[in-house]
């Protein structure tokens, strides 16, 4: 079942939503066991009904299985459609593509040295795989700027050309007029979008040595000085704690959340 009709649909309310999808696994795990309990039930009922002294001892009854409660978790609400925060995010994606798919593109062009780190070491980019990616990218986010462009009679018309200037010229007409795309509904699916790029991209990029610092804190110092290592790992230059790449986005998805939370609270004391 949705969180709430007013839930705003971004990373803000992630945690939210992976509570509500495991509450709504427990219910119909409820309602299977349920039916096995009905039945157990019934057949102890009529068990228990001829047994009498000095019979072996009475069947026992079975346990009735506990009703999954709902999640008490906050729920960040929609002002219309998304939240105070999401908006900045989704801003911040935007700008994230266009450098990233730029470091792309001089990558497979020869102006950067051609490798991607990952778990298993270096790898060269595949060219082609990496223009489908580009254009794939590129083709999402000129769809929504001819939408809005058209629905706006705007002068604007997204080049038909997938190189950085259409790309540049694309993603500067999107920012300009984003306060306006993310107060109509249909912006959902967009911002989903612009986050997904700019993730997907970001883990296909080569990063450069200063943005190979995470944001996040070390879990066992606390200090912010973990940079991603050369093998994919991420490592604490203070402590040398290491994590893996799915360990530091978990935290870094539970430091968003309790970013998110805390300005919240800020914003309704």
């Amino acid at each position: 079942m949705p969180i709430d009709p007013q839930a705003c649909p971004g990373v803000c309310n992630r945690r939210a939503r992976r509570a509500w999808e495991e509450y709504d696994q427990a219910v119909i795990a409820y309602a299977e066991a349920m039916d096995v309990y009905v039945e157990k039930h019934s057949m102890y009922r009529a068990a228990f009904a001829v047994w009498h002294p000095p019979l072996a001892s009475p069947p026992i009854e079975p346990r009735e299985p506990a009703r999954p409660e709902p999640p008490a978790m906050q729920v960040f609400h929609a002002n219309p459609v998304w939240c105070r925060r999401c908006p900045r995010a989704i801003r911040g994606a935007l700008y994230q593509i266009n450098e990233t798919a730029a470091i792309l593109y001089a990558e497979i062009t020869g102006h950067r040295s051609a490798v991607v780190t990952g778990m298993n070491g270096r790898k060269p980019l595949d060219p082609p795989e990496v223009i489908e990616l580009l254009d794939n990218m590129y083709g999402d986010l000129v769809e929504v700027a001819g939408y809005w462009a058209e629905a706006r009679n705007h002068p604007f018309r997204p080049p038909r050309s997938r190189g950085s200037h259409a790309r540049n010229v694309t993603i500067s007409y999107l920012l300009g007029e984003l306060d306006d795309i993310l107060l109509h509904p249909a912006s959902v699916e967009f911002g989903g979008k612009a986050l997904y790029w700019e993730r997907k991209l970001l883990n296909t990029a080569k990063a450069d040595p200063a943005s190979r610092r995470s944001p996040i804190q070390c879990p066992r110092c606390r200090e912010r000085e973990l940079h991603r290592e050369d093998d994919g790992y991420y490592k604490c230059r203070s402590c040398e704690c290491l994590l893996t790449q799915e360990e530091h986005d978990r935290r870094y998805e539970d430091e968003v959340d309790e970013h998110d939370h805390d300005e919240q609270e800020a914003h309704t004391t």
